[in-house]
């Protein structure tokens, strides 16, 4: 539902348009403030991208489709096509505004370009003089003071006219990152102060978008999609946001607050309690619609949360939240660009890179230089094996996904293109060389490949899947396993780099879950993603596949109990698997657990026999939940009360408060986190 307009006349009548991309959404009237909604007949099989009311006369009422321009003369209850079709582009409307001195003056947004009638939407032409082609106009505000004065946003930024949309200009001042404008408004009783949403935060102008006048608000890694004012309060602004709720501001936009006690109502996907301060809870979230994620913390267990992302980049994606086990200040995450650290739990962060060997000592000369910083060191390469190293740089792009086609060991623009853009990505010195840092964040090392060679103190720039504390057997040292596309990696050092432990058996390297027992250290188990689970019982030397868990389906999670490592648990994405005897034999599920993506499984650390499972598969009311056994496994029943299900009921995260163990933490799919007290047999959901 992207359009909703309360009728000016009666807060009572309500108008809500939706669409699901081209798909059908419809338009929906309310008269009793939402209780009960009616549906437009002649509307039901149009992708609906735009709503607009007419001010002069509220009747009037336009929406924009995929196929073309609705109009309702009668506040919604029956519909017109307008004739739009003679018209060249006029389709995938994804903007209205209608001139508030009447009903005949429209102007139509497409995925292309502005058009303009004069007559009621009955003849239309395109208004493009000044605009960048095939532009796609996002939203178009018209000033209230001068309805000639028309600001438009659109995908190649802000355009200005003065003349009714027959000119425009662009505005310049916002970063061209942040130019991909979703909403735009001057506001309605502030002459001069112009709003933009971008897709990298609120920006603000009280200067009628002069240039110099543009200040970003919030934070850029925000999305924001609309802006509302208040109509009797005009120092309060509204916007809406991709993922991370509603904000608003009471000072004219200069600074926002969250309105839903600061938690995004979405995939939450990773919950840690912090194991020394009460009610204190660290969470993670994901982005399903544009992709990055929100680290948050709570510190009245659960009850609101803030956003901690200090120095973070934007479209991080945390998969995995670990705790120092010395120091607990210190928190390490495992995310879709390797390691990042916290000293001061989870206030600030910073990527956990190598540092880079210490420069040559030359001697001292009488001339006086000027300082300089000096360069990432660069591995020395004898000329002899450039061309291997070269090859061996393409090859580990390639496997990036920065395709350069087969390597040929030569460094032309397209291997330095492609060296470079992999540095930004990762947030590396984009110095467009072979430098120590960028070899070891490839993953190759003195001119070898990942996989051959010298495979210690790699840098892990790639995607870490899950992260894990372990102990080295022999002298008891505390380090980390982390799981990633390209295999598992050990450190015990994280600022030292990481060293791969290479499966010595021809599996798919993809590695998903980790799972680590203080009472066997030196047996690793691993989950794949099409190579089943596989073990190791000599600290990472050699590894075993375990028959008995399917191979054909992704692993999501492998949990061990913690007084009883020989007992454990899998849970793929179609089924869940037991072990009594540390993997010789398996057995698939157990009595009244369905079939499902069992993506996180809680054993009680007090009583191993209650183990929680959280299952993330639905179809229509089918699926998902919370199920709880007693007694290992043998009998499950579903816990979440099916009078009172979850508002959403897929089920990615579990985990116990670490002061109160009948307190339940649940992560869901699409409404955040649920604290959830343990009562008997159930469990009652407190949010």
């Amino acid at each position: 539902m992207d359009h909703i307009i309360v009728d000016p006349r009666n807060s009572r009548v309500l108008y809500a348009a939706g669409h699901r991309h081209k798909d059908p959404g419809g338009f929906f009237k309310t008269t009793d403030g939402g209780l009960t909604w009616r549906e437009s007949k002649e509307l039901k099989n149009e992708a609906i991208h735009s709503l607009t009311q007419a001010e002069a006369n509220p009747d009037t009422i336009i929406v924009g489709t995929f196929n073309g321009i609705y109009r309702s003369d009668n506040a919604g209850e029956t519909w017109q096509q307008l004739p739009t079709l003679s018209t060249p582009g006029l389709m995938h409307v994804e903007s209205l505004a209608i001139d508030p001195r009447g009903t005949n003056v429209i102007y139509a947004g497409t995925w292309y370009l502005p058009y303009k009638s004069t007559d009621g939407g009955q003849t239309w032409r395109s208004i493009k003089e000044g605009i960048i082609d095939d532009s796609d106009i996002f939203a178009i505000d018209i000033d209230p003071h001068d309805p000639n004065h028309i600001i438009a946003s659109a995908c190649s930024g802000i355009y200005e006219s003065k003349n009714a949309g027959e000119n425009w200009r662009k505005i310049q001042g916002i970063p061209s990152q942040s130019r991909r404008t979703r909403a735009i408004m001057q506001h309605p009783s502030v002459p001069g102060l112009v709003f933009a949403g971008t897709t990298e935060g609120f920006w603000r102008s009280d200067s009628g978008g002069d240039p110099d006048s543009w200040m970003v608000t919030t934070s850029r890694q925000l999305e924001i999609n609309s802006i509302a004012v208040h109509p009797s309060r005009p120092e309060m602004v509204y916007i809406g946001t991709n993922n991370y709720g509603v904000m608003v501001s009471n000072d004219s936009g200069k600074t926002f607050t969250p309105t839903n006690s600061g938690y995004s109502g979405r995939f939450a996907n990773v919950i840690l309690p912090d194991r020394e301060i009460p009610n204190r809870i660290y969470a993670s979230t994901i982005n399903t619609a544009t992709g990055g994620g929100f680290f948050f913390v709570s510190t009245d267990n659960g009850e609101s949360w803030r956003p901690s992302m200090r120095s973070m980049p934007s479209r991080l994606i945390t998969y995995a939240i670990v705790q120092d086990t010395q120091e607990a200040n210190i928190i390490y995450l495992g995310t879709n660009l390797g390691v990042y650290k916290s000293i001061d739990r989870g206030t600030s962060w910073a990527p956990v890179w190598a540092p880079t060997a210490p420069a040559q000592k030359t001697k001292r000369t009488t001339t006086r230089t000027a300082k300089r910083v000096p360069a990432p060191v660069q591995t020395p390469t004898p000329k002899t094996g450039m061309t291997e190293l070269v090859t061996s740089v393409q090859e580990a792009l390639n496997r990036a996904g920065y395709h350069l086609g087969t390597p040929d060991g030569k460094t032309g623009t397209v291997t330095l293109t492609a060296l470079k853009r992999f540095q930004a990505d990762r947030h590396l010195p984009v110095t467009g060389r072979f430098d120590e840092i960028t070899l070891k964040a490839l993953g190759v090392v003195g001119g070898n490949a990942s996989g051959s060679g010298d495979e210690s103190n790699l840098i892990l720039a790639d995607a870490v899947n899950a992260l894990t504390h372990t102990i080295d057997p022999l002298t008891q040292k505390p380090g980390f396993l982390a799981a990633t596309n390209n295999g598992l990696y050990r450190t015990f050092d994280p600022s030292k780099g990481w060293q791969k432990l290479s499966y010595d058996i021809s599996v798919d390297p993809r590695t998903t879950c980790i799972s680590t027992n203080l009472k066997q250290p030196e047996t690793i188990w691993i989950g794949t993603a099409s190579a089943g689970v596989l073990v190791s019982r000599d600290n990472g030397k050699t590894w075993h596949l375990s028959e008995g868990v399917p191979r054909d389906m992704p692993v999501n999670t492998i949990v061990q109990d913690p007084q009883k490592p020989d007992y454990l648990y899998v849970g793929t994405k179609q089924s869940l698997y037991m072990s009594r005897d540390s993997g010789q034999t398996w057995t698939r599920r157990g009595g009244n657990l369905p079939f499902g993506d069992f993506t996180a499984i809680l054993i009680n650390p007090r009583n191993g026999d209650e183990i929680f499972a959280g299952n993330a598969y639905q179809t229509s009311d089918v699926g998902g939940g919370v199920f709880r056994t007693t007694n290992g496994g043998v009998t499950w029943a579903r816990i979440d009360p099916k009078q009172r299900r979850l508002p959403s009921q897929r089920i990615w995260a579990l985990a116990f408060d670490a002061q109160d163990q009948n307190v339940l933490f649940v992560g869901s799919h699409s409404a955040g986190v649920y604290v959830v007290p343990r009562t008997g047999d159930s469990l009652s959901s407190s949010q």
